[in-house]
């Protein structure tokens, strides 16, 4: 099993904008992989794998759509 904690900190505004990106993809849990948050004082990210390949499939997703909101955000 491969587990992992993602923190991401910022202003209350950012962080449901990334909580609200990644929300959609929660559903899609797949019997390999998948992963949870909870917003708070900052937002986290906990992801479930069975095997590397997986892990690093959901980390990619999660990273990639982080770094829109990101992207976005700094051109505000």
């Amino acid at each position: 099993m491969f587990t992992s904690d993602i923190e991401v900190k910022g202003d209350k505004a950012f962080l449901k904008a990334c909580y609200e990106a990644l929300e959609p993809e929660t559903e899609f849990k797949t019997e390999r992989a998948h992963y949870t948050m909870k917003l708070g004082k900052m937002l986290i990210i906990k992801i479930e794998a069975t095997d590397a390949t997986a892990f690093r499939a959901v980390t990619t997703t999660i990273t990639g759509l982080l770094s829109i909101v990101e992207k976005a955000w700094k051109q505000k």
